[in-house]
C-alpha cells in the first residue's frame, strides 16, 4: 500500500474482495453494520478495514451500489442492511425455463401454505432471484 495525502490508497483488489465478500454476505440474509464488519475483519484480518470501519463499510455499501448496481437498503425492522437486487454482479442467467419453474414451485408452495417446507423453498426462491437477477 503506497501513502497518499488523506490516507492509505487500499490495494484495489483487496477492495473488490472485500465488496465482493459483503454481497455475499448480504445474499445470507439482512446483516447488521456491525456483523458485517466484524466478518470483513475476520476474513481480511487487519487488512479488512481501516480504523473508520463504518465509515469505510458505508463507502463501499455506495460503491456496490454505483458500480454494480445493486440495490442495498438498510431495513431498521429486519436487523440491518438487505441485499435487494445483485444488479452485474448476477451470477445466473434467468432463462425461460428457470422462470417458469420458479413460478411452478411458488404455486406448489404458496406463500400461505401449511406445508413446512414451504418457508424453505420461499427462502431457496428468494435467493434464486438475487442470483438470477429475475423479478418476482
Amino acid at each position: 500500500m503506497t501513502q497518499r495525502r488523506g490516507g492509505i490508497k487500499r490495494s484495489s483488489q483487496l477492495t473488490f474482495r472485500r465488496r465482493l465478500f459483503i454481497a455475499r454476505m448480504l445474499l445470507r440474509g439482512p446483516t447488521s453494520t456491525e456483523d458485517l464488519i466484524t466478518a470483513v475483519q475476520q476474513e481480511l484480518g487487519a487488512e479488512g478495514y481501516p480504523t473508520a470501519a463504518v465509515a469505510a463499510l458505508k463507502h463501499d455499501l455506495d460503491a456496490l451500489k454505483s458500480s454494480y448496481g445493486c440495490r442495498i437498503t438498510y431495513r431498521r425492522d429486519s436487523g440491518g442492511y438487505v441485499l435487494e437486487d445483485l444488479g452485474t454482479l448476477a451470477l445466473l442467467k434467468g432463462s425461460e425455463t428457470v422462470r417458469e419453474t420458479m413460478r411452478l414451485l411458488e404455486e406448489r408452495f404458496p406463500a400461505d401454505s401449511t406445508d413446512p417446507g414451504a418457508v424453505h423453498v420461499h427462502a431457496l426462491l428468494h435467493h434464486l432471484r438475487l442470483l438470477a437477477a429475475v423479478e418476482h
